[in-house]
């Protein structure tokens, strides 16, 4: 409430003394004027200068009380504006330590800032002093908990020493196959991913994640679950189930950040997926050269490890230009490569999984089988048995609203077929490069969280388009004639090489959801059985794919 100024007062007050005054005067001339007796006349003018002058003090009394009052209000004013400065004060520094969170709060999909890029005054946590018990809280004098909000929830301490994130990703597919006459591959709706994430800190250099998912198969399941120990930005040491740090395709980013619905063809069918596993990896040269190396587990079915020994696999991505001034437009270049080897020795292993063309899947299950077209299927007392040697090369490249991605894959896998002599190792190569642009201006420096410049929400008012990225990929696989010559497949029902033609457009709706529309034609280098009831089979297959993606 405004105050009535101090002027305005005092002019308030005068005119109540001039119209007391006047009432006084008057009051004095009501009536006949009495008979006049001796003394009167000056006893009757001394009484009321009297009057006048007690109205006078009065007067000035109630003055100097809505000075007080006034004197007071400014104090308290004073007081109240000092309060809000110092509550704004509060909330600013409040909002400098709890800042949303960047592309991730999953710690191994964050890539590091340059260090031209950060604020020189930006603020560092202190390492606890050596001994410390840490936490250590005295009765009453916990730390509180503060929230953040930006690709998921996060609760964590002031000093983020302790943190808690989660994460949730839903995928839901339509896919309609043509010719619809199809078995196994059915036309429907498919839950391909549905992961929970719970991520965090356990003081400064621990760092977890443990999610479950839900896959096509219906079944849920560990998915990731390791301690990573962030010792600094260049060296880091990760134990656990993580992904295997093999193939661009699979270790550079996560699922939701896929240009099209699934990875290509080698590394969908020959991908080292999560495993369990002993990896040192981190960032040097100001994040221009990623490297990881560890040892793991080798199983690819399931995530049970049913194998006696274990994978040796390197990885490598070098940004050469990230830093350098005089290349702007090179600054994303992505150039590197992979390299796995294993050997399995357990004869009483599951047979591999068939080869498909758009469903990623660690088990031979009907579910899978119905949400794919199948092109090489294994003979039912084949084993994967023996040594495995793969590798990957990869370009990629972001800038001005271009992604464009591309991979060599080549691989030696011995196979074995029960009661046979032999043992062959079957070469498999494959390829792929994919290229997407936005249409609407988004310039994303990789593959992570786009923020669309006109979301479309119309209940907030917000009208615009979204974010619109037109994609297209070609991707093959070729496996070695080993395959039929040795009866590890029936060369009557499948094909040792395919050809994949993605093309379509994803609609980024807001940061949160997403629609992938594709349509994706296969080619078989012979006819492979597409109905197993009536025995058709076919050297080609269309789907439109439709998916409705929620990464929060």
């Amino acid at each position: 409430m405004r105050l009535v100024s101090r002027p305005t007062l005092r002019w308030f007050a005068l005119t109540l003394l001039a119209m007391a005054s006047a009432r006084a005067a008057s009051a004095q001339g009501v009536g006949p004027p009495p008979a006049p007796t001796p003394g009167a006349s000056g006893g009757a003018g001394a009484d009321l200068a009297d009057r006048v002058r007690r109205l006078e003090e009065m007067n000035l009394r109630l003055l100097e009380q809505y000075d007080a009052v006034l004197d007071r209000e400014a104090d308290r004013e004073r007081r109240y504006e000092e309060l809000e400065t110092k509550y704004r004060s509060l909330l600013d520094r409040v909002d400098e330590s709890v800042t949303p969170a960047a592309a991730s709060v999953i710690p191994s999909a964050r890539k590091p800032i340059p260090e031209s890029e950060s604020d020189p005054g930006e603020e560092t946590f202190e390492t606890p002093d050596a001994g410390r018990s840490y936490p250590d809280f005295a009765p009453g004098f916990e730390p509180p908990l503060l929230g953040r909000v930006g690709e998921g929830f996060e609760l964590a301490t002031p000093d983020e020493e302790l943190s808690l994130g989660v994460r949730v990703l839903n995928q839901v597919d339509f896919k309609n196959f043509i010719p619809n006459d199809l078995d196994p591959a059915i036309s429907g709706l498919y839950l391909p991913r549905t992961r929970f994430y719970f991520t965090g800190r356990l003081t400064r250099p621990i760092e977890y994640e443990v999610s479950v998912q839900r896959s096509v198969e219906g079944v849920i399941d560990l998915l990731d679950g390791f301690v990573n120990f962030n010792f600094n930005e260049g060296f880091q040491i990760k134990f656990g189930r993580s992904i295997v740090p093999y193939s661009f395709d699979w270790y550079d980013h996560l699922e939701p950040y896929f240009i099209t619905p699934e990875r290509s063809l080698f590394p969908l069918n020959f991908g080292l997926s999560r495993q369990a596993g002993l990896m040192a990896w981190g960032y040097l040269g100001e994040g221009r050269l990623e490297y990881a190396v560890g040892g793991f587990s080798g199983g690819s079915i399931g995530i049970a490890d049913d194998n006696t020994t274990r994978d040796a696999v390197g990885y490598v991505n070098w940004r050469p230009f990230l830093t350098d001034e005089r290349f702007p437009r090179l600054r994303y270049l992505n150039l590197g490569g992979s390299i796995a080897g294993g050997l399995t020795v357990r004869p009483e292993a599951e047979r591999p999984i068939p080869l498909r063309t758009s469903i990623q899947s660690t088990e031979n299950s009907r579910e899978a089988a119905a949400a794919s077209i199948t092109f090489l299927d294994f003979e039912e007392d084949v084993r994967a048995l023996g040594d495995r040697v793969q590798g990957t090369l990869h370009l990629a490249y972001y800038g001005g609203g271009w992604s464009i991605e591309s991979e060599v894959q080549a691989g030696g896998f011995q196979y074995k077929k029960m009661g046979s002599p032999f043992q062959p190792r079957v070469p498999v190569i494959g390829y792929h490069v994919t290229a997407a642009y936005f249409l609407t201006g988004e310039e994303p420096p990789d593959r992570t969280l786009i923020v669309p410049l006109r979301p479309f929400d119309p209940l907030h008012g917000q009208y615009g388009p979204g974010a619109f990225e037109a994609f297209a990929r070609i991707s093959q696989i070729h496996l070695g004639e080993e395959v039929f010559a040795f009866d590890l497949a029936d060369e009557d029902f499948w094909a040792r090489d395919a050809y994949l033609t993605d093309v379509g457009f994803n609609w980024y709706v807001n940061r949160f959801v997403k629609f992938y529309v594709d349509w994706q034609h296969a080619n078989f280098g012979s006819p492979v059985l597409v109905n197993i009831r009536d025995g058709d089979r076919s050297r080609h297959s269309d789907l439109f794919w439709i998916r409705c993606q929620i990464w929060f």
